[in-house]
């Protein structure tokens, strides 16, 4: 049997000026063959697919694969380019091809598009017809309309953040499609929505009320006739009519029970909104410095400030407040400045520079910090991933340099990364242990590898570009009902 698959993903924050571009998407994509070489072997969606289509011998058809990070609104130019190439290239395979597997961040908004997974897939089926089968991966963080299951054959979410699960996230979808294929089971899907919105912070699922959401999606699992169950937390900066919340469950012919497994999960998550949208125990970003640096005078491991809100990875608000109080023998990595960088490897190693850091967009940033400090190291960020997410996968930072700004190892980069493993540290001759206070700019996904290493992971809402209190931004898509942003 012969199986197409293609990526398209994207995390839009709507409220980001400008667009994401193609050419943001073209850096790190791939096309035709490079998505199996690139992606087998890897914790990814796309490599849990290969993964099962190889060890079945299936043969592949592969497209494309494209991410844009998580950035401002996707260019129209980006949505035409990798999805006529789908069409053009599934419309020629059509009569050969058993199925399609597709990865779909379930959070990606164009210009002309809110909800731009949908149409994607009926793109899709416009050129393999209505038979086809589809199966799709999602993020946990997709913000799905119903309208999504008349076009797909069935979805399947991370049931993990931190994203551990990727690449079995595929796998769940590629054995699917085998067992429908082979006739084994006949997929029946539901959704619900609690009309209940995430910030991402909130999203962990190590830790309750989410941890709970997914343990019950476990319980549910164990049922028989049960192939599958999601919970999608949505994606709250995304103003779009179906941002949120959804449950999504795959059975083996049976809609009732689908149908029972959403609604129920769909109420767990509303009986439990107060802890999925404000949470508890987050410090302004003065008083969070001042408690972490009060407990690492007694942990035996670093204290994690996580700077939840920066999604440009170059906000200053932490930064800022980290100089003000002369915290010592802190780690930044991964602050997100090329200008900065271009200056420290003109200076060169052991020389003293004196730069504005952060601040790249303008945008609820912070503006720039006048940092002087000595230079360290300076070149090519580019190395192999060997975290729980990103083993195996090729990670480009671009040019880079490190600097010692009194108290603060501070890591400086061309290209935008969170903080989410030991690698930023590691690849460049340091251990997470060397340090008193580490900085992260990851929501979740830092969690399976930091609290382990972390004594106390200590989270400030910076008046960043993605704060947890939603009520500083104005919506205009999302319909009433919607908790907290239009509940009323």
């Amino acid at each position: 049997m012969r199986l197409g698959i293609a990526g398209l993903e994207h995390e839009t924050v709507t409220f980001w000026p400008g667009l994401t571009s193609l050419q943001d998407f073209e850096r790190e994509a791939l096309h035709g063959s490079e998505v199996i070489e690139r992606r087998r072997g890897t914790n990814t969606a796309v490599g849990g697919f290969i993964d099962v289509c190889e060890r079945e011998g299936f043969e592949l058809f592969p497209v494309c694969e494209a991410s844009g990070g998580a950035t401002a609104t996707v260019s129209d130019t980006v949505y035409d380019f990798y999805v006529e190439k789908m069409k053009r290239e599934f419309a020629k395979e059509a009569n050969r091809l058993d199925g399609i597997l597709l990865f779909l961040h379930g959070a990606m908004v164009t210009e002309s598009l809110q909800d731009s997974e949908t149409h994607v897939l009926r793109d899709i089926r416009s050129v393999v017809g209505t038979r086809m089968l589809i199966m799709v991966g999602m993020d946990l963080h997709g913000n799905l309309d119903p309208a999504i299951l008349g076009e797909a054959t069935a979805v399947f979410g991370f049931q993990s953040s931190p994203h551990v699960d990727a690449g079995e996230t595929g796998r769940r979808a590629a054995r699917t499609m085998m067992a429908s294929l082979r006739r084994e089971i006949k997929p029946t899907v539901a959704i619900a929505k609690p009309n209940l919105v995430v910030p991402s912070v909130f999203s962990a699922t190590g830790t309750s009320p989410a941890r709970d959401i997914i343990s019950r999606l476990r319980e549910w699992e164990e049922r028989s006739g049960v192939v599958d169950v999601s919970a999608f937390f949505g994606f709250a900066w995304s103003d779009v009519h179906q941002v949120g919340m959804s449950t999504v469950a795959v059975t083996d012919n049976d809609p009732a029970l689908a149908r029972e497994i959403t609604d129920d999960l769909a109420k767990l998550a509303l009986d439990n909104r107060e802890g999925l949208t404000r949470g508890e125990n987050l410090y302004s970003v003065h008083d969070g410095i001042a408690y972490a640096v009060r407990r690492a005078e007694r942990a035996s491991k670093p204290i994690v400030i996580l700077d939840h809100a920066d999604r440009t990875n170059d906000t200053t608000f932490v930064l800022k407040e980290l100089l003000a109080q002369n915290v010592q023998n802190a780690a930044m990595p991964l602050m997100k400045d090329p200008k900065a960088v271009k200056i420290c490897h003109e200076a060169g190693v052991d020389k003293t520079v004196e730069v504005n850091v952060g601040a790249g967009t303008g945008w609820r940033d912070g503006g720039p910090v006048r940092v002087r400090g000595r230079v360290l190291w300076v070149g090519e960020g580019k190395y192999l991933g060997t975290g729980p997410m990103r083993k195996g996968l090729p990670i480009d930072h671009g040019p880079t340099a490190i600097v010692q700004a009194n108290g603060i190892w501070l890591q400086l980069t061309t290209f935008g990364a969170s903080l989410i493993d030991e690698d930023p540290i590691t690849q460049f001759g340091r251990k997470p242990g060397d340090f008193d206070i580490i900085v992260t700019k990851s929501k979740t996904h830092f969690r399976a590898v930091y609290e382990e290493i972390g004594e106390e992971i200590v989270i400030v809402d910076a008046p960043g570009q993605c704060p947890a209190d939603l009520s500083v931004f104005r919506y205009r898509n999302v319909p009433l009902g919607v908790y907290p942003i239009t509940a009323r």
